[in-house]
């Protein structure tokens, strides 16, 4: 049997986990506008968790790309990490792949920015938001047509059930109102 580069496992590896995480972080961003977990989860630990899990999805996504550039079967730039169409292996698969990088990187800053801006900084954060959540359906489409194990039976099972939380979170915040804003308690 041949020796498989550790290389193409981690790379794999971060790749999945990096959209597994993406997946989630859609997932807690749909919970926080919707009552659907009731007193569970108070909307400031679903607001942690859903910054936690975007950083550590962008900290595996960064992994998975820094594995490519050192990965000695395909010998990938970083221009063609971060130019779509100029991949040597794949182009259009990567390509989907790097709009999907492309797309989170401004909410990415704007969460960083926004306390700084004032309202304008909000109205920028709320619009980055909306490009952000293209990036669940390219990263998917990455991982469908240039993942190795993507038509498995564990991944296509992973993809599916990914796939139905985030229709049935879609679902419940067009069906269950969001929470109406806290009022300060008088004394």
């Amino acid at each position: 049997m041949t020796e498989i580069p550790w290389t193409w496992l981690a790379i794999r590896a971060s790749g999945i986990t990096a959209w597994g995480l993406l997946t989630a972080v859609v997932l807690w961003g749909i919970l926080l506008r919707t009552r659907l977990l009731g007193r569970l989860a108070s909307p400031m630990r679903l607001l942690d968790l859903h910054r936690w899990l975007g950083a550590t999805a962008l900290a595996f996504l960064l992994i998975h790309m820094i594995l490519l550039l050192v990965d000695p079967a395909v010998k990938f730039t970083v221009a063609q990490l971060l130019i779509p169409g100029l991949a040597p292996w794949q182009p259009l698969a990567v390509s989907l792949g790097i709009i999907a990088f492309w797309l989170l990187i401004p909410v990415s800053i704007m969460g960083r920015l926004r306390p700084r801006l004032g309202k304008v900084g909000n109205t920028w954060f709320k619009q980055s938001h909306l490009i952000a959540y293209a990036a669940w359906p390219f990263a998917t489409a990455h991982y469908v047509l240039a993942g190795t194990d993507a038509l498995s039976e564990w991944s296509i099972a992973l993809i599916i059930a990914g796939s139905a939380l985030l229709v049935f979170g879609l679902l419940a915040r067009g069906f269950v109102p969001a929470p109406a804003p806290a009022r300060p308690v008088r004394s």
